[in-house]
């Protein structure tokens, strides 16, 4: 009479296709993750090459307005002493007209110096002014389109650098994950190997002794 004891191995067996099955799953998805976290990544650094090159863009367009502040502020002035030095004239030719002067004394000349003198200084300051308190405008709002951009690159950066890290950190322990499920994997196949073997020695026939 023979006994045979191959029902362990086989649920044995059985066990061991589910936790196969499940591992391999669990791996799928692993991997997925990962490329998932890969493209990702990518794309942050291409939005980071790109906000790059929108910043260089924006440095050469605020030099092209620095060289267009100075070309409209040199014109400016020489606008204003040209207009400066036609209204001294204008001024002069009516006021010789309207007294019918064609030569003046000493007296009245040094008079009308002097009150030129003054207007023209009076004037002068006026444009000094006027010039000081555009060039302050245009520096402030300079400054500021600067610190904009700075402002707005350094949180950019702080974002994609922040949503890197969280997604290397997922990266690692992802990549841990698939390395505990292939030791697990690896485990348990040499765990069913030995059962295997197991129900092998087990399943010897023992026959009673002679007759």
């Amino acid at each position: 009479m023979a006994t045979s004891k191959s029902t362990p191995a086989r649920k044995a067996s059985a066990n061991t296709e589910v936790v196969l099955g499940q591992a391999a799953v669990q791996i799928s998805k692993a991997v997925n993750e990962l490329k998932a976290a890969t493209a990702t990544v990518t794309t942050l650094s291409e939005q980071a090459e790109q906000l790059t090159l929108l910043v260089a863009n924006k440095e050469e367009a605020i030099s092209a307005l620095d060289v267009e502040y100075a070309e409209k502020r040199r014109q400016a002035d020489v606008d204003l002493e040209l207009s400066f030095k036609a209204n001294q004239e204008r001024v002069v030719n009516e006021w010789l007209r309207a007294n019918g002067y064609t030569s003046i004394a000493t007296s009245e000349l040094t008079t009308l110096r002097s009150e030129l003198d003054s207007t023209k200084a009076n004037t002068e300051n006026t444009v000094k002014k006027e010039v000081a308190t555009v060039a302050a405008t245009l520096k402030s709002q300079y400054e500021n389109e600067i610190k904009l951009i700075h402002s707005e690159n350094k949180a950019i950066a702080a974002e994609n650098a922040a949503k890197i890290g969280t997604l290397a950190t997922q990266n690692e322990f992802l990549q841990e994950q698939v390395t505990k499920l292939y030791a697990q994997l690896d485990a348990e196949r040499s765990a069913g190997i030995e059962r295997a073997k197991a129900g092998s020695v087990g399943s010897i026939n023992v026959a009673p002794a002679g007759k």
